[in-house]
């Protein structure tokens, strides 16, 4: 097999260039990398992985028969697989079939007071905002990704969307005073309108923002079965981690809509979806962007891949080397080509599978401006022939920089203020 390498100067010049034109449709993609990397030590989400195992333990410690039964319901899903989402889409499908029987230890009572105790432990893991001091709003990575949208001019305005419930997005977009559309009317109790997100075009200048996984003060009115926002409602009842359930119901809304609308974004020409801090855990979302991918014509999505992690011997080991790996998989084989993978090592782009290399050693005034978005390797004493500094043999080798959300936007924020830091792209 062709060993391939791909020089991320060539493909930082193609997003510099999708970034500046006013005629592409940009979106973006935000997982939960995005509330852990906000650039603020002491204002973060914590990761899934240890959300997870936090969550568990509290929820452990306020019965035994709790802890009895997610210990049961992890050996169901399997170590790999569990979660917090996977714990409480559990949850809800047993809730949904045990009848008047019992499963786990509980009855549907009991597992109704176990996902309400679950998502009460989510919301103030999530809550950060209250004690988000304002004068650190301005240095929340989020307010450099709105510095940069409030400066561009673009002819169709920036569409985000995000897994996330916190407001750190909210409180990004509110502080540039951006005006925004999250898919909500009124004022009193702010309803859900499925029609208005269908028919974005009624708001053609109001950056969107998409919350595909619900939010902290979204809660369903039983009286009319409408989705509204209110802040002050319980914990127990905030609309978050859809499970298949939310699909298939009458609370299909809002999820199902602006999943739609992902897919309808992704199926305009020109249009862009650059992904970060995502993982692709959500199937359901990963399926649509490919079906959409395949049938739009020439739009295309770039992930921002933060792929390293400690296997079970506790070594660094980057998902992209795996053949079988979901998100190289999606772009070698499911979405014609139309997608690239920015790894931190390596890169999946056409369709090929490589290594990040520089093709050649950056001159002296080139490297302040490449360590925006990489970050060289350090040269290997050898006595070989090769490129050298010094004694040293230089590899062209690095770490790609921009998986890390808070990168991502130092990046754009580069761009909303000067553009000469890409410069060094243009000597490729």
């Amino acid at each position: 097999m062709s060993f391939h390498t791909h020089d991320p100067r060539e493909y930082i010049r193609g997003v510099h260039q999708i970034l500046i034109s006013d005629k592409k449709r940009i979106g973006f993609l935000f997982g939960a990398g995005s509330s852990f990397a906000t650039g603020i030590s002491s204002t973060c989400v914590p990761a899934v992985a240890e959300m997870t195992t936090k969550i568990v333990s509290e929820v452990e410690k306020c019965s035994e028969i709790y802890a009895t039964a997610v210990n049961e319901i992890r050996g169901e899903i399997g170590d790999d697989l569990f979660n917090i989402e996977s714990l409480l889409s559990s949850i809800e499908a047993k809730r949904a079939v045990i009848g008047s029987g019992t499963l786990n230890g509980l009855d549907s009572s009991g597992f109704a007071k176990l996902a309400s105790c679950v998502k009460g432990h989510v919301v103030n893991l999530v809550s950060i905002h209250s004690t988000l001091k304002s004068e650190d709003r301005n240095n929340l990575a989020h307010s450099k990704l709105s510095n940069w949208i409030s400066k561009a001019r673009r002819s169709f305005p920036a569409e985000i969307f995000t897994t996330n419930y916190d407001y750190l997005f909210e409180i990004a977009l509110e502080g540039s005073g951006i005006p925004y559309f999250d898919g909500f009317s009124g004022s009193y109790e702010p309803f859900f309108c499925p029609e208005a997100v269908e028919d974005v075009e009624a708001y053609p200048h109001l950056v969107k923002l998409w919350k595909m996984h619900g939010s902290l003060g979204w809660t369903y009115r039983e009286s009319d079965k409408a989705v509204i926002r209110n802040n002050s409602a319980a914990a127990e009842s905030i609309l978050i981690y859809p499970s298949y359930l939310k699909y298939n119901t009458s609370k299909k809304q809002p999820y199902v809509g602006l999943i739609d609308r992902l897919c309808t974004f992704l199926q305009q020409d020109d249009a862009v979806l650059i992904t970060c801090g995502y993982s692709f855990g959500d199937n359901h979302i990963n399926e649509r962007i490919a079906t959409s991918l395949r049938r739009g014509a020439n739009s295309h999505v770039i992930a921002l891949y933060y792929d390293q992690y400690k296997d079970i011997q506790n070594k660094t080991v980057f998902g992209l080397t795996n053949a079988t790996d979901k998100v190289r998989s999606m772009a070698t084989h499911g979405t014609g080509g139309k997608m690239s993978v920015y790894g931190l090592r390596h890169a999946v782009i056409g369709g090929k599978f490589g290594e990040w290399q520089l093709r050649s050693e950056p001159k002296s005034d080139e490297s302040i401006r490449i360590d925006q978005y990489f970050d060289e390797d350090a040269a290997i004493p050898s006595e070989e022939t090769g490129e050298h500094k010094g004694n040293e043999k230089w590899t062209g080798a690095g770490r790609f920089l921009l998986p890390d959300f808070r990168k991502l936007t130092e990046f754009l924020y580069g761009l909303s203020t000067t553009e000469t830091f890409l410069d060094s792209a243009k000597s490729v």
